[in-house]
C-alpha cells in the first residue's frame, strides 16, 4: 500500500479490521474471501476503475499506512501503559 500497489486482501483478520477501507468515499483496497469474490474483485480493478480512480484509491492507500508508523506505534503505546506504570509506581 505504501508503494502504491492497488491491494486484494483477504476478508478477515488485520485488513477486514483496520487496514482496508470500503466505504466508497475514502477506500484505499479491495477485500474478498471466497474464488468468485476475488475474480469480481479483480475485474472491477482492472476493467471498471477508470485510471483517475485507481489513481485516486492509490493516494489513499499510501496516506493511510502512515497510521502504522513507529511514531504512532510509540505513542500508543504509551499512552496505553502509562496509567499501569503510574500505579505500578505509585504516581497516581
Amino acid at each position: 500500500m505504501a508503494s502504491g500497489l492497488i491491494t486484494l486482501a483477504h476478508r478477515s483478520g488485520g485488513p477486514l479490521m483496520d487496514i482496508i477501507v470500503e466505504d466508497e468515499t475514502s477506500r484505499n483496497g479491495f477485500l474478498a474471501i471466497h474464488e468468485e469474490e476475488y475474480a469480481a474483485q479483480m475485474a472491477l480493478i482492472l476493467n471498471a476503475l477508470s485510471d483517475e480512480g485507481r489513481n485516486v484509491i492509490r493516494e489513499r492507500a499510501r496516506s493511510s499506512v502512515d497510521r502504522f508508523s513507529e511514531r504512532e506505534f510509540e505513542v500508543g503505546w504509551l499512552r496505553s501503559t502509562e496509567p499501569v506504570m503510574n500505579e505500578v509506581l505509585g504516581l497516581k
